[in-house]
């Protein structure tokens, strides 16, 4: 039996690895260029069997060159086919010159292995990215009436609560220098300030939930305290209710030009900074900058929708930064929102938390998605696991509020509000949770659910948070004989 077979036969009796793991390729990255083999394979392996082309193509390497795996040339073919499904870097070309040392038994049972293995993944996929609803796909939601929600929010707007407690150059495929100590978020650090920029969820009432500071400088509380307070337009799509996202711009980060120039040279000067460096240094990365000031200053745009179009260029390229911004700003303006959606799961398979944590809160409440708690739950989890505290809370929600009696767990839900309790203590969703933890954990204590949702209420009043269903629910916590007192 010639080598070929030999890995061949080893490979179909094994079949490929599919142990549970974090999504976390930009850490397989990392761990990858230390030499730590060992470690990136099983990241790899999570983020190929989602069908991240880039993971896909590195698991193809190393077996081709036996780093960190016995060498096995079925299964790097097997793994480099499935990168070249997706044209990434230079899979094909490595494929066909692995393929010509191969005779035509060889090839047919190479064919076989691939097909079977594609169907694997697919249905792996299947589980957990998310499904278009086709019955909503071409339906817009409109908020209060408006097509879109304002974005800029004006200085002058605010100043009454101003006291508020107080590579397209290189050949390589360009990902070399993107692992989990990068955050690729482009923060424009400037001393002056008044200057952020900030991405939350619209609740059903239009509440603003969950707010993730994306830029930012100098003394910003008072902004993030007043835009907090006030709803804004509630979304709907056909007359239903439903959530969405918005990416607001506060303080400085509506100003134009000229008025920067004269009034904030700091910030000015590091704006024309990101534009220089994009010019003379055309790395992903700078043009990554570039694109994301474009955003916030599009006074820096050359042509239109400059931003928009760089960022895809960027997102095509394998930037997972640019993946998620892309399909951000797409969904954001419902333009496409299947290539929105496609782009988020893209930038979640990389394992970027903030794109895991958006994709988790579209499979729960996207009127364009197939909602589905399991699903989001997968990647919340993953999102948490990376400190993300935001998608620590769902996955608590999940698994305290589910209708799905295998997704209840009631001791993970405890653990999860207890890692987060200093962070979340003011947060109202947290309160609520916290409540019903009292309920439903084993040594249950009634009275102290009561008191945890009437605070969570009081809470959600003070930010007018539509609180009504806390209401219902507290008012059948209390009916009939049931008295609360100190035991």
């Amino acid at each position: 039996m010639s080598c070929f077979k030999k890995c061949l036969a080893a490979l179909l009796a094994g079949a490929l690895s599919f142990n549970s793991f974090a999504v976390n390729v930009l850490k397989a990255n990392t761990e990858f260029k230390k030499g730590n083999y060992a470690v990136a394979l099983p990241l790899y392996e999570e983020g190929a069997k989602l069908g991240n082309a880039h993971a896909q193509y590195q698991l193809g390497i190393m077996y081709l060159k036996g780093l960190g795996v016995e060498p096995n040339v079925a299964s790097s073919l097997i793994y480099l086919s499935l990168a070249a499904e997706q044209r990434y870097h230079n899979a094909q070309s490595i494929i066909e010159q692995m393929r010509s040392s191969l005779d035509e038994q060889e090839l047919s049972l190479l064919d076989n292995a691939i097909k079977e293995q594609r169907v694997v993944h697919q249905n792996y996929q299947h589980q957990f990215l998310p499904e278009l609803n086709q019955n909503n796909i071409d339906k817009k939601v409109a908020f209060d009436g408006e097509n879109a929600l304002t974005q800029k929010v004006y200085f002058e707007e605010l100043v009454e609560f101003q006291n508020f407690d107080d590579d397209f150059q290189n050949s390589g495929s360009g990902l070399d220098d993107l692992d989990d100590d990068v955050s690729l978020d482009t923060a424009i650090v400037v001393s002056n300030p008044g200057f952020l920029v900030v991405e939350n969820d619209v609740a059903c009432d239009g509440s603003v939930r969950f707010v993730r500071e994306i830029q930012k400088s100098g003394n910003t509380r008072r902004f993030l305290d007043a835009y907090k307070l006030f709803p804004l337009g509630q979304p709907k799509l056909g007359g239903e209710s439903t959530e969405f996202v918005h990416r607001a711009y506060l303080g400085a980060a509506v100003n134009d030009q000229f008025y920067l120039n004269d009034n904030l040279p700091q910030l000015y000067k590091e704006t024309r900074r990101v534009l220089r460096a994009a010019k003379k240094e055309p790395t992903l990365e700078s043009l990554y900058e570039y694109a994301m000031a474009m955003i916030i200053f599009p006074w820096m745009e050359s042509e239109g929708n400059g931003a928009e179009k760089l960022l895809k260029q960027l997102a095509e390229k394998g930037h997972p930064g640019a993946m998620y911004e892309y399909g951000l700003q797409l969904y954001i303006k419902q333009k496409d929102i299947a290539e929105a959606i496609k782009w988020i799961a893209q930038a979640s398979k990389y394992g970027l938390s903030r794109a895991e944590y958006r994709l988790g809160k579209l499979l729960l409440s996207s009127p364009w998605v197939i909602n589905d708690e399991k699903k989001a739950l997968f990647w919340f989890e993953s999102a948490a696991q990376k400190g993300d505290e935001a998608a620590a809370l769902h996955v608590a929600k999940i698994k305290l509020t589910t209708k799905n009696k295998t997704l209840i767990d009631v001791t993970g839900a405890i653990q999860y509000l207890d890692a987060i309790s200093s962070s979340q203590n003011l947060n109202p969703e947290y309160q609520y949770l916290l409540s019903i933890s009292y309920r439903l954990r084993p040594q249950r204590d009634f009275k102290k659910s009561v008191e945890l949702l009437e605070k969570a209420i009081s809470m959600g009043m003070r930010t007018n948070w539509d609180t009504s269903e806390w209401q219902a629910l507290l008012a059948k916590m209390l009916q009939g004989n049931i008295t609360v007192t100190d035991f």
